[in-house]
């Protein structure tokens, strides 16, 4: 009878269809199980946006003049030149780029949590010790770990930075790829504008520093962006928590992480407006009948824009390539395509926060009949 309770629902072979993939992955410790959902949340998410990114990196990288009303027309005119699966062009480099990322991201963020919780359970435990029996320190530490939100600001924002610096730097390769790929015009019969291609033409034109081309204001970025958001949505998810005295609900936490990533994506935008040219310049044709660009308008053939590429082609530094840009098109330049980013936010946040939900449903194994 023990063993019957014991045994997880899916694990025996009587009682009808049990997917070996879902019997496999209710297995996994529950840590993994997250891991997984998320990453697979995140590949939803990013390919339902696919067609917004595509279109605002094509502005981040030209001097195009940007309107939000001009998007739709942009889209028909991919569709037009390009058939209607170029609006996804790189989303593949950028969904074997978002499960690593995603997972490497959560799992480092909860490892300097529990970091941080346990060192501040070894304090409480010392105290303890001397104030109170044996059995103190011990109720103590129980309660400290299963309660939820209880990092402070700070030690969010210390998690969320370290996660997102290592996340970035495990998958940068795959971010530029996907950067290039959706900036170049898609051709039939063509395999030159292939994934594996790209990543192979960044290592052999520049070594280990070819695929790391553009890290500097990526991390730059990354720190705040990542360190923000994982505060924001920590402490945002605490307040509810102590107002309501229960756990936020599946609407509260999407609004929490939606908050989070509005604040977070409006700081640091100027860098990632500058890691995109900083990824593409020298390497997709900014002009002439080949470029993807021209969707966009006649503005990126200006003299101006044209010098400003050959000059940040040879020596594609971070600081070169802001200074350009502000030179190129003024302070405006540096949030070119932001409000595209606030529309697309909210809508990856919910839809990744969603589809995380039913996927961890799926995944966790009922628990077993008393009997």
């Amino acid at each position: 009878m023990a063993t019957t309770k014991e045994q997880r629902p899916g694990t025996r072979s009587d009682g009808g269809s049990t997917t070996t993939s879902l019997f496999r992955l209710e297995n996994l410790p529950q840590e993994a199980r997250n891991l997984v959902a998320g990453g697979l949340a995140g590949m939803v998410a990013k390919s339902f946006v696919a067609p917004i990114d595509r279109i605002k990196i094509m502005y981040q990288i030209t001097s195009a003049h940007f309107r939000i009303r001009d998007v739709p027309d942009v889209a028909l005119k991919i569709i037009k030149e390009e058939g209607f699966t170029a609006l996804w062009k790189g989303n593949t480099a950028t969904l074997i780029r978002v499960f690593p990322y995603s997972g490497i991201q959560f799992m480092v963020f909860d490892r300097v949590k529990t970091h941080f919780l346990t060192k501040d359970e070894g304090n409480e435990a010392k105290q303890h010790w001397l104030l109170a029996d044996q059995d103190t320190p011990r109720r103590s530490m129980t309660k400290r770990a299963t309660r939820s939100g209880d990092l402070t600001p700070f030690e969010s924002l210390i998690s969320g930075m370290t996660a997102g610096a290592v996340s970035v730097m495990a998958t940068y390769p795959l971010d530029l790829t996907r950067a290039q790929l959706a900036v170049l015009k898609k051709k039939k019969k063509d395999k030159s504008g292939s994934f594996v291609s790209v990543l192979t033409r960044n290592y052999t034109e520049g070594g280990m520093k070819g695929l790391y081309r553009g890290i500097a204001p990526t991390l730059l970025g990354i720190l705040p962006y990542s360190g923000v958001a994982f505060t924001i949505n920590e402490q945002a998810k605490k307040q509810i928590a102590q107002v309501t005295g229960r756990e936020p609900t599946t609407i509260e936490r999407m609004q929490c992480g939606a908050l989070a990533g509005f604040v977070a994506q409006s700081m640091t935008y100027p860098l990632e407006v500058t890691r995109r040219r900083m990824q593409t310049i020298g390497i997709v044709r900014a002009a002439g009948t080949d470029a993807a660009v021209n969707v966009l308008g006649g503005t990126i053939r200006t003299s101006k824009a044209h010098r400003v590429a050959q000059t940040l082609e040879k020596d594609p530094t971070m600081l070169a390539t802001l200074t350009h840009v502000l030179r190129e098109q003024g302070l405006r330049g540096l949030f070119k395509g932001v409000s595209m980013n606030w529309v697309k936010g909210p809508v990856a946040f919910s839809i990744s926060f969603t589809t995380f939900d039913i996927i961890k449903k799926k995944l966790t194994p009922d628990p077993a009949p008393s009997q």
